[in-house]
């Protein structure tokens, strides 16, 4: 697989992983309506909380008669003219009647013919009554720019009507008279309509009555049985399946197919985040094959619990610290992560269903980053049990849930935290061998001295045991300080020269009696023999079954190093000499760990073969050896910054300071 490219492999990883989505869609099963009188085939369980609605006659019914209820709105329409009008009703008493007997009486109830006048506008007056909506209670809205209120329908006259009530009353007052016919004709004249109907204004009240009906008549929650298998559906249990029917028509309006393309874009994002982050977080899981496929196998399991299991049962916590100590913390949250996004379209975008769950995953993977022995799963386990069981509690309570729920969730989230540590156990014990897993519990499986491959180099090439054990100790305390692994570095210090178990007699450490075989055959032979540890060390490593990150460091920790001796001695000998011909070509280091080793093996065989060496000596031997590496160009892929070199050759003065130091000399006898 080519770095920092999209390939086949990619594009497979991504139909896969859209493939898992929604193959574990929880699609709804849509709930059979059965009729009233038959028999349930099977118990009916509310799948969510819904509420039990009315019948569509009852609601239409009620909601018509709050819409009666409202009363029809007029709106009161001030006339801009009414001080004009009043002078001229003035100017017109005034004439009226002059030299005749009624002259007085009309100037005594001149104030009483006014407000009669006035007093029609009081209720107002409308167009035609005809117009009027109806009213439940024949009553009617008054509007003004001042105030609302409620009069009576009879109360309201129409233009006629109060001409024909304006001319009576008058009479009462004035008798009846030719000129008394006359006022009422003239200030007849004045009366006009100042009510609008608003039929807008109305219509929205009534409406909103309308709406205000509340649509049903209970509640039905989740979980509780509509009816139960064998049962008579009667008119209540119609009712609530009734009201489910029309909510997943609601709510899922789509036929499964249609649901299915309308979560893609949704599944597509998720899934180039998860490419993206890989490629800029964990650039050695996106370059992977096997950890491409152990990623969709676990997300295969991820959503597989959840299906099965209640969501705070859900043991995502094993697969965050699977990921965790197979690969490193930033794989571990991925898979938290993308999890969670799934899971909360699965619950209808709840996400703050999963957060208990999701958090105790973040905070198992993060205690788990430097586990060295497994009494950390267990601690971890209980931390990440209280942490979710805390979390269940809080968002349970803040939901007002009941004390028996409380008690359930907050039993899962005990469950759960020992529950993961059991999972995590199964998965190592199922992937690390299918999928060459290895973490820093395989690391310390493989220091074990006595391994089956270290007991024999002890016996058959005792100095380059003694010599790997050394540079061990140089490269683990070295990847401590650069932010290597330091088991991995260890490691790779104790088999990065089994290739010498095939002829350990032609290697100087195993060398006994001064009888070298060396000096019995042509230089370059002896170069080709020294150069074949590194095939035969790859060769050792695959039969013994040792993990791919050893093989590396055996095969990289030499780089393209010259044989100094074997090729000063050739051209002592030869007149021609080709260089190539004592190199390594074994490539150079590729991670930290390889590369420390490298410098760990040169650095110990040279202080090896220097004659009890001091401090300062140790230290310039170290410097020289690094710089050396590192102008050569051997370190370029190793990620080994200047600054690591710094620490790596401070850190093997202190080590070989301490296995190399001075020792006093005692007296003769002395013990």
């Amino acid at each position: 697989m080519k770095r920092g490219k999209i390939n086949k492999e990619h594009i497979l990883f991504l139909f896969l992983l859209l493939l898992i989505f929604n193959l574990f869609y929880p699609y709804k099963k849509e709930t059979a309506l059965l009729k009233k009188g038959d028999i349930a085939p099977e118990d009916i369980i509310a799948p969510y909380a819904f509420k039990i609605l009315k019948p569509e006659e009852q609601l239409k019914k009620e909601r018509e008669e709050a819409s009666k209820k409202v009363p029809p709105v007029l709106q009161l329409i001030e006339f801009t003219d009414r001080g004009s009008i009043e002078g001229q009703i003035d100017s017109l008493l005034k004439v009226s009647g002059s030299g005749t007997p009624i002259k007085s009486r009309i100037l005594r109830n001149k104030k009483r013919i006014k407000n009669l006048y006035l007093n029609l506008y009081k209720n107002g007056i409308i167009s035609k009554s005809s117009e009027l909506p109806e009213s439940e209670n024949d009553k009617i809205m008054i509007e003004s720019q001042d105030t609302n209120y409620i009069v009576a329908r009879i109360s309201i006259r129409n233009e006629e009507e109060a001409r024909k009530y304006f001319n009576e009353e008058i009479s009462k007052i004035l008798g009846s008279s030719p000129y008394v016919e006359d006022i009422s004709k003239k200030i007849g004249a004045f009366i006009k309509p100042n009510l609008l109907i608003d039929l807008a204004e109305t219509e929205k009240r009534r409406e909103e009555a309308k709406k205000s009906v509340a649509n049903s008549i209970g509640i039905v929650r989740k979980g509780e049985k509509i009816v139960g298998a064998h049962e008579v559906v009667a008119e209540k249990e119609y009712r609530k399946l009734y009201s489910l029917k029309k909510i997943q028509s609601r709510n899922y309006p789509y036929p499964v197919l249609s649901e299915i393309a309308r979560n893609q874009l949704y599944f597509l994002f998720i899934e180039f985040f998860i490419l993206g982050f890989l490629f800029l977080r964990v650039k050695e899981v996106y370059k992977s094959r096997r950890f491409l496929y152990l990623f969709l196998i676990n997300i295969f399991f991820v959503f597989l619990f959840y299906r099965f299991l209640p969501k705070y049962l859900l043991p995502l916590s094993s697969f965050v610290m699977f990921f965790t100590l197979a690969v490193n913390i930033d794989f571990g949250v991925l898979i938290a992560i993308a999890s969670a996004l799934i899971i909360s379209i699965y619950e209808d975008f709840s996400f703050i269903n999963i957060i208990p769950v999701f958090t105790g995953s973040l905070v198992g993977g993060i205690l788990l980053v430097d586990s060295r022995n497994r009494e950390d799963w267990y601690r971890t386990g209980m931390i990440v049990a209280v942490t979710t069981a805390l979390l269940i509690f809080s968002l349970e309570f803040y939901n007002r849930s009941s004390f028996k729920e409380i008690s359930i969730g907050v039993s899962y989230g005990l469950i759960n935290g020992f529950l993961s540590i059991l999972i995590l156990f199964a998965l190592f014990f199922i992937f690390e061998r299918a999928f060459n897993i290895t973490t820093n519990f395989t690391w310390m499986e493989y220091s074990d001295l006595n391994n089956p491959l270290l007991k024999r180099m002890s016996k058959e090439a005792p100095g380059t045991y003694q010599h790997s054990l050394m540079v061990s100790t140089l490269a683990e305390n070295a990847g401590e300080v650069v932010g290597a692994n330091p088991l991995l570095s260890k490691v790779g210090g104790l088999y990065h020269d089994v290739g010498k178990l095939e002829r350990p007699l032609f290697f100087a450490e195993n060398i006994r009696d001064n009888k070298n075989p060396h000096n019995e055959i042509p230089p370059k032979l002896s170069a080709l023999i020294i150069k074949s540890h590194i095939r035969d060390g790859t060769r050792i490593a695959k039969e013994y079954k040792l993990p791919e990150e050893i093989i590396d460091v055996i095969n990289h920790h030499h780089g393209d190093a010259l044989i100094v001796p074997f090729y000063e001695k050739a051209k002592g000998l030869m007149d021609e000499v080709q260089e190539e011909d004592f190199r390594y070509n074994s490539g150079f280091p590729v991670s930290k760990e390889a590369g420390i080793v490298m410098l760990a093996d040169m650095v110990e065989a040279t202080v090896r073969s220097m004659d009890n060496p001091t401090k300062k000596e140790i230290e310039e031997m170290i410097k020289k050896h690094i710089n050396k590496v590192f102008s050569t160009g051997q370190l370029g892929k190793s990620k080994l910054s200047i600054k690591n070199l710094e620490d790596i050759s401070r850190q093997f003065s202190l080590t070989l300071e301490g296995l190399y130091h001075h020792r006093p000399r005692y007296p003769s006898g002395s013990k």
